[in-house]
């Protein structure tokens, strides 16, 4: 889509509800990734396969079915979202080993603001005075479970979750600034990691057979991540900057930290921590506010929402 073109009220509506359900899919990636039981590398390798296979198969049946002639990788664009794709995969996987849940998703929240920063620093974009207060206010809630995980010797986790969380921020903003479709490479940088962790860090696929959680082997609880909720994820979410400013779409990560936390709790029991409870609030609230003034500009549909380079 052009991005100097004004999308129409209908447009926008579509955008917000295929980027909310996307979102949603999103907050089964920890859960199911914690349910397998499985080590780091292993996560890695097995995720990044599936979601390569998914959406690969997807891209060859529009390509032989409905003769679409989407590019598997989109040129210079494309090559971009691959290497902030395969940071990101690896950096998110090593966050929810490393630390608890909680953290991660709390963290991973900072999605939108920086992909407003970016959006503002690379494209030019007019961002809203309320979206800088939403970002300063938001990172104030990262810095206290950053503070909490340095005291708590989870800084390491934390410091991948916020490499992920930029990971992502990058790519929604290679895609908003391209306008290409690029979700198959999205899922060639999962591909990528998983090559990464079999060449240079020894995953035996043998281990996939393991009990996992309820007695269910490994590689069950990660199919389901990486071959069915993930890639639906992806294609849904890398769909809405075509449309929507990036900082929009990353804002559907919200659904990450609120109901995250909620599976974990309900699987696995873990409670987050009260300084982590607090940062997280913070977040919590400044993003839900956010997200409702700029769902209430799409339906009034004014000039804020649309995206414009400064001249």
């Amino acid at each position: 889509m052009d991005r100097t073109k004004q999308p129409s009220p209908q447009q926008i509506r579509i955008a917000f509800l295929v980027t909310a359900v996307g979102g949603l899919l999103f907050t089964f990636d920890l859960p199911l990734l914690r349910l397998s039981l499985a080590d780091q590398w292993t996560m890695v390798f097995t995720r990044g396969v599936f979601l390569f296979l998914a959406i690969a198969g997807a891209w060859l049946m529009a390509r032989l079915l409905k003769g679409d002639r989407t590019p598997f990788i989109a040129g210079a664009a494309g090559l971009a979202v691959i290497c902030s794709s395969t940071i990101g995969n690896m950096a998110y996987i090593g966050a929810i080993v490393h630390t608890n849940a909680a953290n991660v998703v709390f963290i991973i929240a900072l999605t939108p603001v920086i992909a407003a920063t970016l959006s503002r620093s690379v494209l030019g974009e007019r961002i809203h005075p309320f979206t800088w207060a939403a970002t300063v206010m938001a990172f104030l809630g990262a810095a206290i479970i950053a503070w909490d995980g340095i005291h708590s010797g989870d800084v390491l986790g934390d410091a991948l979750a916020f490499i992920s969380a930029c990971s992502s921020a990058t790519a929604f903003t290679i895609i908003r600034a391209s306008g290409k479709k690029v979700a198959t490479c999205l899922a060639v940088g999962s591909l990528v990691s998983a090559l990464i962790a079999l060449i240079f860090f020894g995953v035996m696929p043998s281990l996939l057979l393991a009990d996992g959680a309820f007695g269910l082997p490994a590689w069950f609880w990660l199919g389901l991540n990486g071959f069915i909720a993930i890639p639906l994820a992806t294609v849904l979410l890398a769909s809405g900057p075509r449309v929507l400013p990036s900082a929009d779409v990353s804002m559907f990560f919200m659904l990450e930290t609120v109901l995250t936390p909620v599976w974990i709790w309900l699987l696995f029991g873990e409670v987050p921590g009260r300084m982590v409870l607090i940062g997280g609030l913070l977040v919590i609230v400044t993003l839900m506010a956010h997200s409702w003034w700029r769902l209430a500009l799409s339906v009034k549909q004014q000039p804020e929402l649309v995206p414009n380079r400064q001249t």
